[in-house]
C-alpha cells in the first residue's frame, strides 16, 4: 500500500479535538528511557465520530493497546518504524489526534512519508497494513490521543478502491 492511494486521511482541525483530554497519570514505564511513554483507555466517548470522520465502522475497540495517550518527552524521542498484527480478516486501524506538538519534530511518518500535522489535527494510520513511526522531537513535548479500533478489511478495500476511482 502506499499512502497516495487514501483520500482525506488527514482532518486538519478536528472540531471534536477540544474534547479530548489527554491522561495525565496511568503512564506505564516500559519506554521512559527513551523518553515515550503511553497510558491505555479502554474506549473514548468520541471514538465512533472519530472513524466516522474516515468513513469507518469498527467492529470492536483495538484489543491490545486499546486507546491510548501517547506522550514523548524528551528531545529526540520518537516512535519507531514498525507494524502492528491484527486478527485475520481485520485491519488494526488508529485514529490519531495531535494534542501538542513541539516545535520541532513530532510528525507521523506513514509508508515513509512524512505527514505534517498540527495541533489539533486527526489522521488515519492502517496500523497493520503500512509502516508507521513519528518523526524525532525537540524543545519540547508531543501528546496524542489515539483512538484505536478493529475494522473489517472490506471496509478499507472500499476506502481504498473508492480513493483509487476518485484519481481516475
Amino acid at each position: 500500500m502506499h499512502l497516495v492511494l487514501i483520500k482525506n486521511r488527514l482532518i486538519k482541525s478536528w472540531s471534536h479535538a477540544n474534547q479530548v483530554t489527554p491522561a495525565t497519570t496511568g503512564f506505564n514505564n516500559i519506554n521512559l528511557h527513551l523518553g515515550r511513554r503511553y497510558a491505555r483507555h479502554d474506549s473514548h466517548p468520541l471514538w465512533s465520530k472519530a472513524f466516522a470522520e474516515f468513513g469507518l465502522i469498527p467492529v470492536s475497540v483495538e484489543p491490545v493497546y486499546k486507546c491510548f495517550t501517547g506522550n514523548h518527552f524528551v528531545d529526540d524521542a520518537f516512535t519507531p518504524k514498525h507494524i502492528d498484527s491484527a486478527p485475520k480478516g481485520l485491519v488494526h486501524t488508529r485514529c490519531n489526534l495531535m494534542i501538542k506538538k513541539p516545535p520541532i519534530g513530532g510528525d507521523p511518518i506513514l509508508d515513509d512519508e512524512v505527514i505534517h500535522v498540527e495541533e489539533g489535527d486527526l489522521w488515519l494510520c492502517l496500523a497493520s497494513m503500512e509502516y508507521h513511526a513519528s518523526t524525532p522531537i525537540k524543545g519540547g513535548e508531543r501528546i496524542i490521543y489515539s483512538f484505536g479500533g478493529l475494522v473489517p478489511i472490506e471496509q478499507i478495500n472500499n476506502l481504498l478502491c473508492n480513493t483509487q476511482n476518485d484519481l481516475h
